[in-house]
């Protein structure tokens, strides 16, 4: 993984730069967000619509409509941004941990966890580490999160990999408003 870029290398974009057939993009991101504005990345994102419609939608499954559960599908995003260096997703989800696991996602120490939340954070750490992945743990995920769910843990440990890339490469500031938050050691 690339390292962090030490600024943003590409200006926000805005609503207005979006042509008016491509502004209801915007409007669905900001929309299942939940939020009043258009996140930093997303925001930079929107320097090519239709990728951001493209990105957008795979990360409005894994949240939202994936077969994990809540609390799993944020310690996904935070053990995923931690090994890939996104201090953007973690610091926007480290918050949206169940508290007695905030000190350990991202940590071995919470692959003794059991089935599912310690397996599926050990696939995550092994996927985005580019670590080889042996057939008893995925034998063992299949069992406690069925076929949809590991495949849409899979899809998850991607799609936060490109997450990754994209806010390193373009050094995706994270908003003041969000409280900075180291990586567990």
């Amino acid at each position: 993984m690339t390292s962090y870029a030490t600024s943003q290398r590409l200006p926000r974009a805005d609503r207005s730069d979006f042509p008016p057939v491509q502004r209801e993009i915007w409007d669905h991101v900001v929309e299942t967000r939940k939020l009043d504005f258009m996140p930093n990345m997303f925001a930079v994102m929107g320097r090519s619509p239709e990728a951001l419609r493209a990105v957008a939608a795979v990360g409005e499954h894994v949240r939202w409509h994936s077969a994990l559960d809540n609390d799993l599908r944020e310690m996904v995003i935070c053990t995923v941004s931690q090994a890939v260096g996104n201090v953007y997703e973690w610091d926007h989800h480290i918050h949206k941990v169940p508290e007695r696991f905030r000190k350990t996602v991202g940590t071995l120490a919470i692959e003794a966890e059991p089935a599912p939340v310690g397996p599926a954070l050990r696939l995550c750490r092994l996927v985005a580490g580019g670590e080889d992945v042996d057939d008893a743990l995925m034998t063992d995920l299949r069992a406690a999160l069925g076929d949809a769910g590991l495949v849409d843990l899979v899809v998850m440990i991607g799609y936060y990999q490109l997450l990754g890339s994209f806010c390193a490469v373009f050094g995706i500031e994270v908003e003041p408003a969000v409280a900075r938050v180291p990586f567990n050691g």
